[in-house]
């Protein structure tokens, strides 16, 4: 099978994946919609009085600002929604092409196998909303790539390029850094293996390991009196079970049925053609897709603030795994297995667009509330949630409040209190467990029989002197959600209440 006939299904899955994003307003990532109200925020630099008097937004040097920068850039032009769309539908452009560059370093040419690891772009942190990780590990493919394509350079001509590419990378997510240092620990580990491990190979191979040593330096300089603890392992009696299911939902957020699917019927395939010996693994990619394997297995939930860390993980260890096989000239079997990667990328992309094209409608319809409030209206948002369980497919009614930073100039309750130089503060001076996520979140639904209760506890417990109005998202047909009261607006899934006078 030739290169350009993998490069043009690659081609396809890439406009196939952008769809979506065209056919969208917002698109259906659970942590988005707080992200575009921190970027207008951003945007503003405080020239509104009302967002000026709740929020501030303060850059800081830290391993978490892929999307800012790139919304930094664009927003102006665009307007702060547009460019938060473009920015997320560059995910899937960044990593379709630095799966491409990938197989085509270590293979020589773009293998049948990188149509495989196309499976996991839209994976489990894409779905939850990681932008700027996702970004980077984009990034972190591209420049894993290029050193690669260098590692017969001189020294230095490695040091001069890489360097700042794998800062880049650290600067838009820091975990993203993380999957690409250990891409390179694997592939620099196994040609040292393979050529033998001698005093002047270790010395070239330490040599490297400078190109990892300004983010590490920034790393300790972000979180110097950052506050708040470095990791956290989360409810350590389910430690076993979380990382058991870590790698059933590696693809989680849609149909239950494809998330899970789609990874077996891939690992049956390339299991049949590995057994035919039609596959061949190159050691030097496997070894970094293990590495990444166990840093997910034994890594902390919580790093630096960010919640599921390993999780994350999961895709790219998927991805690297996949970028490790090699056809052998069978071009029947290649075909196959391409052909299969590629139906099921469609299959779920198309699911994925239709989900998101449903539940933009219904966004659009919640949001006509806003219309409804001045600027700078102070805004306590709540969130009707399962009270058992989460759900398998991702929603983004959980941070949806966000969008009123962006079109009403609101304080709302749903903003993360990130430790260790966060870029936006919440400062208006209400109860610290008033204002920030997850404050928003009420159980209603599941355990039996449905109830608000919670919510009506929530209601009464409101403190009047901080808010001016009180939205329920969420609420799935819910009738009465605050007895007594008259909503200013209403729909299927939202309801919008006053609550005192200004």
């Amino acid at each position: 099978m030739t290169e350009r006939r993998v490069v043009f299904v690659l081609a396809g899955l890439l406009l196939c994946a952008l769809l979506p994003f065209a056919l969208v307003r917002l698109p259906t990532m659970t942590d988005l919609f707080d992200h575009v109200g921190r970027f207008h925020v951003m945007l503003d630099a405080g020239r509104s009085p009302w967002r000026a008097r709740y929020y501030r937004f303060d850059w800081h040097v830290v391993g978490n600002l892929g999307g800012d920068l790139i919304v930094a850039v664009i927003g102006p032009v665009l307007g702060v929604e547009a460019a938060a769309r473009a920015m997320v539908a560059l995910v899937p452009l960044l990593t379709i092409a630095g799966i491409a560059a990938v197989s085509r370093a270590v293979h020589g040419r773009v293998q049948p196998s990188a149509v495989v690891a196309a499976c996991f772009v839209f994976g489990n942190p894409f779905h939850f909303g990681f932008v700027n990780y996702c970004l980077s590990l984009g990034l972190a493919l591209l420049v894993f790539a290029a050193w690669v394509r260098m590692a017969e350079r001189s020294l230095v001509s490695r040091l001069l390029v890489l360097t700042p590419l794998v800062l880049l990378v650290w600067v838009a997510h820091a975990m993203g850094w993380a999957v690409l240092a250990l891409l390179v620990a694997g592939f620099e580990g196994t040609r040292l293996v393979q050529r033998g491990i001698g005093a002047p190979a270790l010395r070239q191979v330490g040599a490297m390991v400078l190109a990892f040593v300004p983010p590490v330096v920034l790393t300790l300089s972000w979180r110097q009196g950052g506050g708040g603890a470095l990791f956290s392992y989360g409810d350590t009696s389910e430690l076993i079970e979380r990382k058991v299911m870590t790698w059933v939902t590696i693809l989680r957020g849609g149909d239950p049925v494809l998330d899970i699917g789609v990874p077996i019927l891939l690992l049956l395939a390339v299991g049949v053609l590995l057994w035919r010996r039609s596959l061949v693994i190159d050691p030097r990619m496997a070894a970094g897709g293990v590495l990444l394997s166990i840093a997910c297995t034994v890594m902390p939930a919580t790093i630096f603030s960010s919640w599921a860390a390993d999780e994350r993980i999961a895709p790219a260890a998927a991805i690297a795994l996949a970028l490790s096989l090699r056809s052998r000239g069978r071009a029947r079997d290649a075909w196959a297995l391409m052909l299969l990667a590629a139906a099921l990328f469609v299959v779920r992309t198309a699911e994925m667009t239709g989900r998101w094209y449903a539940a933009d409608r219904r966004y659009a319809h919640a949001l006509t509330a806003l219309d409804l409030v001045p600027r700078g209206a102070r805004i306590s948002a709540v969130v009707l949630d399962d009270a058992c369980h989460t759900g398998w497919a991702a929603n983004g009614w959980s941070h949806l409040p966000g969008l009123a930073i962006v079109r009403r100039d609101a304080l709302v309750n749903s903003q993360w209190p990130l430790v260790g130089a966060p870029l936006l503060r919440v400062v208006y001076p209400a109860p610290v467990q008033w204002v920030h996520d997850p404050s928003q979140h009420v159980p209603a639904f599941g355990c039996g029989t449905p109830g608000l209760s919670a919510l009506h506890r929530r209601i009464a417990a409101t403190p009047r002197a901080y808010f001016d109005y009180l939205w329920v998202l969420n609420t799935r047909g819910a009738r009465d959600p605050w007895p007594g009261r008259a909503p200013l607006y209403r729909d299927a899934d939202s309801a919008l209440f006053r609550l005192s006078a200004r």
